[in-house]
Parts: structure tokens; C-alpha cells; sequence
């Protein structure tokens, strides 16, 4: 089957574009090697942040930073070298986790040195009002 003239070329327009998109999508940093600010203005750029960098280093013609934010929470940010600018920050989604779970854990140790129950000692409950639903408790 033969396609109409216009269609082969709109076709051939559409994979020729669909072909550039990555380059589009690239996040690499194209600055000069000259036109770069030192690893010490990197630095010196995350302690005005309140960062704790842990790691730097240079990736995609990028700097790399990895370290601990402000809040205490882990991140990676991909920087600029001439500008100084974060282009790209992911945070530690595990550390968040791990610290949500402490923070639980810290309320629920809290909770049990302050309630006047003795170990070994049955805990009371009270009795559900009547039409209600009954709440279980699990230690």
C-alpha cells in the first residue's frame, strides 16, 4: 500500500524530532572550564544553606553535592558550575523514613514512661458507651 507523499514526510518530520528530545531533556552543564567557581565557593555556597556536604564532586560537566540539609535530612543536588544555581535536588526519601519511624518510636517510648501502669499489670480500658464501636488496643 502506498501512503500519500505528505504523510511520509510528516512521518519522517515526527521521528526526526521524537529523536531529539533527549538531547532537549539533557541536564549536563555546558559552562567553560574557565568560567567555573572553585570547590571552596561550592562549599562555602552550602554553608550559607545550612548544608553539611559530605561529598562533591563533578558530574556531566556538573557539581554534585551530597550531604545534609538544614533539617538534618540527606539530599543530592546537581549545581551549576559558573552560576552556582541548584539545578536539580532529590532528597533521601529512606532517611525521611527511617527518621519519621524514630521520631514514632521516641513518642511511643515517651508515652509509656509517663503512664502510671506496672509491668506485668493488665491495662484498663474503659468500657465503650453503649452503640458505639469498641477500639482494641495492641502493645
Amino acid at each position: 500500500m502506498k501512503y500519500p507523499l505528505s504523510l511520509r514526510r510528516s512521518l519522517l518530520v515526527l521521528s526526526l524530532g521524537l529523536s531529539a528530545l533527549p538531547t532537549w531533556a539533557d541536564d549536563d552543564c555546558e559552562a567553560p572550564l574557565n568560567r567555573w567557581q572553585t570547590r571552596e565557593a561550592v562549599r562555602q555556597m552550602g554553608a550559607a544553606q545550612g548544608w553539611q556536604i559530605q561529598r562533591l564532586k563533578i558530574d556531566d560537566g556538573c557539581y554534585e553535592v551530597r550531604g545534609i540539609d538544614a533539617q538534618g535530612r540527606g539530599f543530592k543536588a546537581k549545581i551549576d558550575p559558573e552560576t552556582l544555581q541548584v539545578l536539580k535536588m532529590k532528597q533521601d526519601r529512606h532517611q525521611r523514613t527511617r527518621e519519621h519511624a524514630r521520631d514514632h518510636d521516641e513518642g511511643e517510648a515517651e508515652q509509656h514512661k509517663r503512664s502510671p501502669s506496672s509491668e506485668g499489670a493488665p491495662m484498663s480500658t474503659p468500657a465503650p458507651a453503649s452503640g458505639s464501636i469498641p477500639r482494641g488496643q495492641v502493645e
